[in-house]
């Protein structure tokens, strides 16, 4: 159920009421809810699913929080609608996180205006907790004493320190498996998908130009592919403008203006699970209320930290984004002054994640290094540009992505002359997510899989796959071996062999950063690079000249200065 098969053929041999263009998490979102709503899907994406902004982004699962400092109401409870969905929906893969903001003094940084905003914050989102686990819920925000602050983060500045409040927001375990998730369930009902499959133009009808569907390329054998469909929706993100332009020779105006937004991993961790957000010199010029500076986040993920957001304004071509050494070195520096117990170093970052999101208006003036995207961009091009049967959606933040999808897949069945029916993904749960209690679900597998699996290493299990575990561990029946982990992780070789043979994984890069924990946080290192290498050399039928490709393909990616 809910395999994943490159089949071209099928991709060329059928009229689709819908092809979307892009699978990063808003296209896959997509897919599911369409097919859902009874409509038939094909889905191209040129790299890898959820391989850019989808899987590099700070993991955060946003409740809108922040927004209420910027006045903006309707982005509050939009965000903390999806949160809550999301938490429903993918049990597994999304949890609360507890972040903790200290307090200083009784201006704007104190504690009177904190609870001023909690209150405010826990009032508009009264209904947040709605059909969700216990243990999922995200409680109303509280306050720490000063001696229980530093007993957390002894290292923060405690000069004038009075406390600290606590609010919850979400955070994902793993993005690019929660768009696995979404594209398995999509399959579940029917969706066809096929990754490192570029458009190259649209088809158009000759009687009144309308657009009846895609022209393509695999790019993994250079076959051309002509895909047929009632309309299309183009979810590609920060190629969506120019695919447009290249292909129709039409703009979306105002011109969509992105950030380069980064975060960075390091190997540290912490104990007590709880987040720290820290103000830096840096001024978030756009609040209406400043509190003193930008904050940045020190997040507990998995084993690691996660330490940002840095936005930029960014103008080159989504293939040249870039992160320099002498940027990091700038941030590190920023990070200390603001957290001076991190004491990083830039040899500590194991992993950069950076991709590019909606900015917004860059025309004010100073405000090139901070982000201001207010909303994602749904368009119809029969009123923008005149142009029948196409859809273009590019979404500011992965935790809007499901109702996003909801809205543009109204529009697709307006268009269609379909009924209007009912969206059920804000509250049926994904592929793995069918559980009652996440917790309780994880101790009942502990002890009927410890005969064969650490908990350490079925954690990371349920984790990643919920309740289709199972899939995985069916390979190691006929060979016991591939129970073994690969050394220095969590991950068994069995999830190799699976990424290949149901999730459509084609490359080694596709397993270590997306379909498994393998190199999401760092560099294993080279044996452990190589055994993943090998099984998928046996799995794909490489020679050892593809093979040492792929390896240098998977290190390029990690700090060069590791």
């Amino acid at each position: 159920m809910g395999i994943l098969k490159r089949d071209i053929t099928a991709l060329s041999n059928f009229e689709y009421d819908l092809i979307i263009v892009g699978g990063g998490i808003f296209g896959v979102c997509a897919a599911w809810d369409a097919t859902l709503r009874g409509l038939s899907v094909a889905l191209i994406e040129k790299g890898d699913f959820c391989a850019a902004t989808s899987a590099n982004h700070f993991k955060m699962v946003h409740g809108g929080i922040r927004y209420l400092q910027h006045g903006d109401l309707y982005r509050t409870r939009e965000s903390s609608r999806e949160r809550s969905a999301l938490l429903r929906i993918a049990p597994h893969l999304v949890h609360p996180l507890p972040i903790v903001i200290p307090t200083y003094g009784h201006g704007l940084k104190g504690k009177e205006f904190l609870a001023a905003g909690l209150l405010a914050y826990d009032v508009i989102t009264m209904g947040r907790n709605r059909a969700i686990q216990s243990e999922r819920k995200i409680p109303r925000g509280r306050f720490l004493l000063r001696r229980e602050v530093l007993d957390l983060f002894p290292g923060i500045e405690q000069k004038g320190l009075t406390g600290g409040a606590v609010f919850c927001d979400g955070q994902m375990y793993n993005p690019p498996r929660l768009g696995i998730s979404f594209l398995r369930s999509a399959a579940n009902e029917g969706a066809i998908a096929a990754n490192y499959i570029i458009a190259e133009g649209f088809l158009r009808n000759g009687k009144n130009s309308r657009i009846s569907g895609v022209q393509a390329k695999d790019l993994l054998t250079g076959e051309l592919i002509e895909i047929q469909g009632r309309m299309v929706l183009n979810t590609s993100g920060p190629w969506a403008n120019r695919f447009l332009e290249s292909s129709l020779g039409v703009e979306i105006k105002p011109r969509p203006v992105f950030s380069r937004d980064l975060a960075f991993v390091v190997q540290r961790s912490n104990a007590h699970g709880n987040a720290l957000a820290f103000t830096t010199k840096t001024q978030d010029s756009d609040t209406i209320l400043d509190r003193g500076g930008r904050h940045l986040l020190a997040v507990p993920w998995r084993c690691h930290t996660l330490v940002g957001v840095w936005h930029k304004v960014f103008d080159g071509t989504p293939e040249s984004i870039v992160v320099t050494k002498n940027d990091l070195e700038k941030f590190v520096e920023e990070v200390n002054e603001g957290y001076p117990g991190l004491n990083l170093s830039i040899s500590d970052i194991s992993m950069v994640n950076t991709g590019l999101t909606l900015f917004g208006d860059k025309d004010k003036q100073g405000k090139e290094n901070m982000s201001f995207g207010k909303r994602s961009q749904l368009i119809d091009h029969t009123r923008e540009h005149k142009i029948d049967g196409l859809i273009t959606l590019i979404g500011v933040r992965a935790t809007t992505a499901r109702g996003m999808a909801e809205k543009a897949v109204d529009l697709v069945l307006n268009k269609l002359g379909r009924n209007l029916v009912k969206c059920q993904t804000e509250s049926r749960p994904i592929f793995g997510g069918d559980m009652d209690s996440f917790i309780d679900f994880l101790e009942k597998t502990k002890k009927e899989q410890s005969h064969r699996l650490d908990h350490e290493q079925i954690q990371a299990l349920i984790h990643n796959y919920g309740t289709r575990f199972h899939e995985v561990l069916r390979y190691t029946k006929n060979e016991p071996s591939l129970n073994d982990r690969i050394k220095g992780s969590t991950v068994s070789k069995a999830e190799v062999v699976h990424a290949v043979r149901v999730e459509m994984a084609q490359k080694l890069s596709d397993v270590v950063f997306r379909r498994t924990d393998l190199g999401t946080g760092g560099n294993p290192g080279n044996e452990a690079i190589q055994s993943c290498g090998k099984i998928m050399t046996k799995e794909m039928g490489w020679d050892q000249d593809r093979l040492r490709k792929e390896i240098e393909e998977v290190k390029s990616v990690f700090p060069a200065f590791q």
